[in-house]
């Protein structure tokens, strides 16, 4: 039967690009469409099912499948703390990291009184700190004949930009578990880590050997014990460890597990109270009481964050102001045009980045350790 009639031709655009002053199309994808609207971004195939069909080989020819436009995450886990830390990040350039760190006060001074010698003794107040740069990439390889059977109108979602998507949340992944020091990111081709910089005490980093009794300006606070509990006692005993004037820590780092052992801290437990609720004036008439704690809370000036990548049974008491990090202004983000190997009929294509996590002053951070599971 021909049901021209009822099905009218159209153009279907898939990228508009419209120039916000003039309002002018300055480039437009699109392609023509023979059929019903709602099911343009569908494919023609086999494999529906009986039940809920009867006609099940008529229908595998005749009937097209609907693809959601979006792609679904049941695998990539964001960090929190990378977010938190990376709005902080710099981009420098250089061929090594490099920053003076003073030492010690200069004793040369104080108080004197007529023609008293003075003394003008020269100080070597000043080490430099020095990193290296670590550099990652994610690779992309898609088959060219891939990508021709995917073209056309009805082909459903856009076979490059759907494997650039995942590779760019695949590289994010590798940079989160880097931040960390997780397997397999924990390697001497990673950067120093949050661990390295906050729980470790002994270990050289920066090219300053902590273990020497001289570079003892160069060590974290010492650990604060837990015992397998947290209580704000507990963590305000480390905070204050790490309070220096009005600088204090701003970011309180801990497992998903341990976040909610502390969050209970501030919840009300009597039998008759279900946690704490804010209202304002009818409110609760409005919309729905609050209990508990919504997002994250303050401790002190410290926002507590849960984040699936913090190592177990260790929080890390940080201040973002000298512990951040750093990228080279010549390779961030970079990505490589696709090439054809010579042998392969397949388009390659690489990001890269060069990075490192720098801290300008340790005794600033403290961890916590036999925390909550």
């Amino acid at each position: 039967m021909d049901h021209d009639y009822n099905i009218k031709s159209r153009m279907i655009a898939t990228k508009v690009v419209i120039d916000m002053e003039t309002m002018q199309v300055i480039h437009k994808d699109e392609y023509e469409y023979r059929g019903i609207v709602v099911l343009c971004a569908g494919v023609v195939g086999m494999g529906l099912s009986n039940p809920p069909l009867t006609l099940v080989n008529t229908l595998n020819a005749i009937t097209q499948k609907y693809i959601i436009p979006t792609l679904g995450d049941v695998v990539f886990i964001p960090s929190p703390a990378f977010w938190a830390l990376t709005r902080e990040g710099k981009k420098f350039a250089g061929g090594e990291i490099v920053y003076p760190e003073v030492t010690q006060e200069e004793m040369t001074g104080g108080a004197y009184f007529g023609d008293q010698l003075l003394d003008t003794a020269v100080v070597d107040s000043v080490v430099p700190a020095n990193q290296l740069w670590r550099f990652y990439r994610q690779s992309l390889s898609v088959p060219i004949t891939d990508i021709i059977l995917n073209r056309g109108g009805s082909g459903g979602l856009d076979l490059l930009k759907t494997k650039f998507e995942i590779a760019s949340a695949s590289f994010l992944q590798k940079l989160c578990r880097a931040l960390w020091g997780t397997s397999p990111q924990n390697t001497s081709l990673d950067i120093d880590n949050i661990n390295s910089w906050v729980v470790q005490t002994t270990n050289t980093i920066a090219g300053i050997n902590r273990n020497l009794a001289a570079n003892a300006f160069w060590k974290p606070q010492a650990n604060v014990a837990l015992g397998g509990t947290i209580t704000p006692a507990q963590v305000e005993t480390g905070y204050q460890n790490a309070v220096f004037g009005y600088d204090e820590p701003d970011t309180l780092l801990m497992t998903n597990a341990c976040y909610a052992f502390f969050k209970n801290n501030f919840l009300a437990t009597a039998s008759n109270a279900a946690g704490i609720i804010r209202s304002i004036d009818n409110m609760q008439d409005k919309q729905a009481v609050q209990g508990g704690i919504r997002y994250h809370f303050l401790f002190n000036n410290a926002v507590v964050i849960p984040d699936r990548f913090n190592t177990a049974n260790n929080v890390h008491l940080l201040n973002s102001k000298y512990l951040y990090p750093v990228f080279h202004e010549a390779d961030y983000f970079t990505v490589d045009p696709f090439i054809k190997p010579s042998n392969q009929r397949v388009l390659v294509s690489s990001i890269y980045m060069a990075w490192q996590l720098i801290c300008r002053s340790p005794r600033m951070q403290l961890a916590y350790t036999g925390a909550p599971a």
